[in-house]
């Protein structure tokens, strides 16, 4: 009896111990975490506000310019306030990573014209400061408009094309005698430039419409002078043409 119980014990231990483990692993979902564009400073969103607050405050300087360029010497000193106001006041925005060089290449283009008309007030030379800084301002502006998520703009569609009129021939008339040709008068001269001298300090422009001075004349520089258009005369120093008002210049 006792043989048999042994026996029947050894078998169930044997079973117990062969029976394989089915415990279930457990299994983790992986998530990926989504990236959303919003956080991306340079998305066409976060560029579409900055470029709303960057052309108001360029419109504005764009303004303030035009005023500073007509106005007298002496009387500067308003004008730069209200330009250096305007360029504060750009420097407080902060640019998307990837319009910051754009962003700094506009505040020292405004910082050169502001230190140009501050030269002109302290009856300093100028020289090509006023253009250099337009030049650089505007190229400033052309890299802000090419960021990503500027308008596409929309193709304009040509005007279809308009047929030709047919031609009607004409009827010959009979010859008739050819008159002698009469003689024909020769052209007046062009007149040579003529010698001139600044009657006092002056602003030279590039053109005889144009509000930026290229260059500051003082009294008594020797130019040429050329002709005369809206108010100013064209004239020549130093090899440099510009336009000047007519009442500056004193034909000698």
């Amino acid at each position: 009896m006792r043989r048999f119980m042994f026996i029947i014990l050894c078998v169930v231990l044997l079973a117990a111990c062969g029976a394989p483990e089915t415990s279930v692993a457990p299994t983790t979902a992986a998530t990926e975490a989504t990236i959303s564009n919003t956080d991306d400073p340079c998305a066409p969103e976060a560029l579409k506000q900055y470029r709303l607050q960057y052309n108001s405050v360029i419109d504005r300087w764009s303004n303030a310019i035009l005023v500073a360029g007509q106005s007298k010497a002496t009387d500067l000193q308003e004008p730069i306030n209200s330009l250096q106001q305007i360029a504060d006041e750009l420097n407080s925005i902060k640019p998307p990573p990837c319009a910051e060089q754009a962003h700094a290449d506009s505040i020292a283009a405004m910082q050169m014209s502001i230190g140009g008309y501050q030269d002109l007030l302290a009856k300093k030379e100028v020289g090509s400061t006023l253009r250099t800084a337009i030049d650089k301002l505007a190229l400033a502006r052309t890299k802000v408009a090419a960021l990503p998520g500027t308008p596409v703009p929309v193709p304009t569609l040509l005007p279809s094309s308009t047929p030709l009129p047919t031609w009607t021939p004409v009827p010959t008339p009979p010859p008739t005698d050819t008159p002698l040709p009469t003689d024909t008068p020769l052209p007046t001269a062009t007149p040579e430039p003529r010698q001139a001298v600044i009657a006092g300090r002056t602003q030279m422009y590039e053109t005889s419409t144009s509000s930026a001075p290229i260059k500051t004349l003082l009294k008594n520089t020797a130019v040429l002078v050329f002709e005369a258009h809206k108010g100013r005369v064209h004239i020549r120093v130093d090899g440099v043409d510009g336009w000047v008002s007519s009442s500056s210049v004193v034909i000698k």
